[in-house]
């Protein structure tokens, strides 16, 4: 099963369209990290949780000075990216995972370093793929999700919207 290891903006964005549940039904192990849990709201780090306790959705906890370690090496070492960005790049690296996330810089470092690197539409694609949604469903929470995240690339967000939709 393919390890995924999502960044807190991910996890936000799910939120918001209301498809964690959905999400955390993917066959990929997911993860995410200590650090990133504290990067959501109360509302979001809730439902979060909920996953969290049903198994759903792994939290990686750097307890170990060696992981510690290399966390704040990738964060010495790269200019504008967080603990936490670090945290899930670190990870991606050390599990051989798939780091999921909408972040530019750290997509950018984490691809440098060998990481397979995906984001939200990818998620959307699998969901899709997977069955999990109705294409038409999709096409609706992604088209809403182009309003709430405008850094997407717009036009692969509305060639999903026009084959999904029909």
């Amino acid at each position: 099963m393919r390890v995924v290891i999502n960044d807190a903006n991910i996890l936000i964005d799910l939120a918001h369209l209301e498809m964690l549940t959905v999400f955390s039904e993917l066959n990929f192990e997911l993860y995410t990290t200590d650090f990133i849990l504290e990067e959501l709201n109360p509302t979001q780090r809730a439902l979060v949780d909920s996953l969290v306790i049903d198994e759903k959705i792994i939290v990686l906890e750097t307890n170990e000075t060696e992981d510690f370690i290399g966390i704040t090496n990738l964060l010495e070492n790269t200019n504008g990216l967080s603990f936490e960005d670090c945290s899930v790049w670190y990870y991606s690296k050390k599990m051989n995972g798939t780091l999921l996330t909408g972040d530019a810089k750290l997509r950018k470092h984490a691809q440098n370093d060998s990481v397979e690197v995906r984001g939200i539409i990818f998620i959307f694609d699998e969901i899709v793929r997977q069955n999990l949604l109705l294409p038409s469903e999709a096409a609706i929470k992604i088209d809403q999700l182009k309003h709430i995240n405008s850094r997407l690339p717009k036009n692969e967000i509305e060639k999903r919207i026009r084959i999904w939709g029909d």
